[in-house]
C-alpha cells in the first residue's frame, strides 16, 4: 500500500522550501494550554532548539484537540490534561509510554503501517483509527501530526493533535 492510495493523508508534503518556524512563534498560536503542558513544551523546545518545517495551519483549527508530544522514538513526553476525557488516562500515566498503549485488536493495521511510514519519512499526516480507553472501550481517534525539527534539521519530536470521533 502506498501513501497516495490510502485513507492516510500527508499534509503539505511539498513545502520543505519554506523557512523553519521557531518555537517562539508557534507557541504564540497555542490556545489555553494548561500551565504544566506549556512549561514542559517550553523546556523541550529550549533543550532541542525546536523548529517546524511545516506551517501548522493556524493552531486555532485544533482547538478542542488533545496535544501529545512524543520524542523521535515515539515515547510520550507530555500531553495536555484533556487527554483524560478521551482516553481515561491522566497525562502523567501516558508519559514514557508509546501511543501504541491505546491500540488493540480492532486498530486498523494499514493505518498503523501508514503512520509508521509517514513518521519514518518525517512527514506530517492526518488519519483516523480505532483506539481503546483505559477501561477497554473503543473510541475513534482523529490524529493530525507534525514532525518537530531541532537546530540541525533532525527530527527530535512529533506533535499530534488528537480528537475523538464517533465510530
Amino acid at each position: 500500500m502506498t501513501l497516495e492510495n490510502s485513507q492516510y493523508t500527508v499534509i503539505n508534503s511539498h513545502i520543505n522550501s519554506l523557512p523553519m518556524l521557531s518555537w517562539e512563534l508557534i507557541k504564540k498560536l497555542l490556545w489555553n494550554l494548561d500551565k504544566e503542558m506549556l512549561e514542559h513544551m517550553n523546556h523541550l523546545a529550549q533543550e532541542y532548539n525546536w523548529h517546524f518545517n511545516y506551517f501548522l495551519d493556524s493552531y486555532s483549527h485544533y482547538k478542542g484537540y488533545s496535544i501529545v508530544i512524543t520524542d523521535h522514538n515515539f515515547k510520550i513526553q507530555c500531553c495536555s490534561e484533556n487527554i483524560f476525557k478521551m482516553t481515561g488516562y491522566k497525562s502523567h500515566e501516558l508519559t514514557g509510554h508509546s501511543p501504541k498503549l491505546l491500540q488493540g485488536e480492532k486498530t486498523d493495521q494499514n493505518s498503523k503501517r501508514l503512520i509508521k511510514k509517514a513518521t519514518q519519512d518525517e512527514l506530517p499526516f492526518n488519519t483516523r483509527l480505532v483506539n481503546y480507553r483505559k477501561n477497554g472501550e473503543l473510541y475513534g481517534c482523529e490524529i493530525i501530526a507534525f514532525p518537530i525539527f531541532n537546530g540541525t534539521s533532525k527530527v527530535s519530536h512529533f506533535i499530534a493533535f488528537e480528537k475523538e470521533y464517533f465510530v
